[in-house]
């Protein structure tokens, strides 16, 4: 009798060089999906030039002299009409217009003549005017005010940024970018909703086209530039550039809305929390001042890699050697009156327009170039600026800020509750002073300290909103 045994299965290993192949193939079709989003973008910049070419304007292309790429993402496209008249040309002041629901206020922003830092507007071409129109919410000028680009935050991040600043008793301005109003979820617009009508919160929809660089995203604006001859929205002329850059063209666009006597707050939102107003903090009169605040006192920029990196993008060698020696500021926290809040606002701009640079964080390593480099101030002092007379670097642990990331990264690691005073038994945020810190910082790069905001402190004002929301539908039901 003949048995047939079955062959033994033999488990067949992958070589290092097949396990190495497969990597690269699954990294190549990665790579290759997110890019092929970018074939299904909405082509606005080619739809609007043929529309302007039909209109009669003339549509030149000058090649962007900042970039050695043959690319046209690198181009500057500038739009003007085969008859405009040279008291137009001499015109350098902008019309700024914006509508608050049915509300129009039409101001004159200040002329480029008045500060050397061109306005964002020039680079539109002489007919086009800033018109932005927030979905919700009034803008109150003459009122203090707190600008965040907040495109992304889930409900409880939003009520921890808007909530505790309410908490303190602001009665201020909070306005706020988020994403567009057909992709907010019904709960986050809700939120907003209701604090547009009863906290004094303006909402802009942040209208970007994105595109997928590797991993990374970079955008442009949309609607933001109006031609005011055929009342259409201009094509973004900039490169896609991080969003951490291009919500200071928000910022700039928004002073321009407040009176000379409004201070202003630029804040991150995300990792970002209030324990007291901050304002009560601020002296009355910063008009023509700029306010800024150092990440740490452990770390000068050339010693620590990523501030290096970010100052050394586009920046001459000369100017990280001499700026190296300065401890890091926040570009999450800058503080100023109206007129200077303006001026920085096209300081910024200027700076990417002059770097195009692409690596995330540049606008940290933008901030600490103008702040340091004392390229800021007016032209009676350093030849640049105009509105700004005096800039303040508020040393780490001595103000009313704490920006904690850099501090726990080198002062405290995973001790950093236990290792410091910065924190007492009732978890509130302190300085080196002992006094509580108006505002919380990047308190996220702790676990332990992020649980707690995550948790305990989140909670309180989620249950806020709730108590909000049962109350509301008790009155409608």
């Amino acid at each position: 009798m003949t048995v047939i045994k079955s062959p033994k299965n033999k488990s067949r290993k992958i070589t290092p060089f097949q396990a190495m192949m497969i990597l690269v193939v699954v990294v190549c079709f990665y790579i290759f999906l997110q890019n092929m989003g970018d074939n299904f973008l909405y082509d606005y910049d080619a739809v609007a030039m043929e529309f302007l070419q039909k209109e009669g304007y003339n549509i030149k292309t000058n090649k962007n002299d900042h970039s050695s790429n043959n690319n046209n993402d690198n181009n500057v496209v500038v739009v003007s009409s085969k008859e405009e008249s040279s008291k137009q040309q001499q015109n350098k002041n902008e019309r700024i217009e914006v509508e608050n629901n049915n509300s129009k206020m039409t101001t004159t922003a200040l002329s480029s003549s008045l500060s050397s830092w061109p306005s964002p507007i020039e680079i539109m071409g002489e007919n086009a005017i800033l018109k932005m129109e927030p979905i919700l919410g009034k803008h109150r000028p003459d009122r203090d005010a707190i600008f965040s680009f907040a495109r992304g935050l889930t409900l409880d991040e939003l009520n921890r940024f808007v909530g505790s600043l309410l908490h303190t008793g602001y009665d201020g301005d909070i306005v706020l970018a988020v994403e567009p109003k057909h992709d907010l979820s019904k709960e986050k617009l809700e939120y907003l909703e209701y604090h547009s009508q009863h906290s004094n919160v303006i909402v802009y929809s942040a209208e970007l086209v994105c595109k997928r660089v590797l991993t990374k995203k970079r955008c442009k604006v949309f609607k933001m530039f109006l031609h005011k001859e055929i009342n259409g929205y201009l094509p973004d002329p900039r490169p896609h550039r991080e969003v951490t850059q291009l919500r200071f063209e928000y910022y700039w666009a928004w002073s321009t809305l407040y009176s000379p006597t409004a201070r202003i707050f630029l804040l991150d939102s995300r990792d970002l929390m209030f324990q007291l107003n901050p304002f009560t903090k601020v002296p009355s009169n910063i008009e023509n001042k700029i306010m800024v605040f150092e990440e740490s006192n452990l770390k000068q920029i050339s010693d620590e890699p990523n501030n290096r990196l970010w100052l050394r993008e586009g920046h001459q060698r000369k100017y990280v050697q001499k700026l190296g020696k300065h401890i890091p500021v926040s570009a999450g926290i800058i503080l100023g009156g109206q007129a200077a809040i303006e001026t920085f606002g096209r300081a910024m701009i200027y700076q990417w327009d002059t770097t195009q640079c692409k690596t995330y964080g540049c606008d940290q390593g933008h901030v600490n170039f103008l702040v340091h480099g004392n390229f800021l101030l007016n032209s009676s002092s350093s030849g640049e600026g105009g509105a700004i007379e005096e800039v303040t670097v508020e040393k780490f642990g001595e103000s009313f800020v704490m920006s904690l990331g850099l501090q726990m990264k080198h002062g405290g690691g995973r001790n950093f509750l236990r290792k410091t005073k910065f924190v007492d038994e009732t978890n509130t945020i302190l300085n080196q002073k002992g006094e509580i810190s108006a505002i919380v910082h990047q308190f996220d790069q702790d676990k332990k300290l992020r649980s707690i905001f995550d948790g305990e402190k989140t909670t309180l004002f989620v249950k806020d909103w709730e108590t909000i929301i049962k109350a509301s539908s008790k009155t409608t039901g």
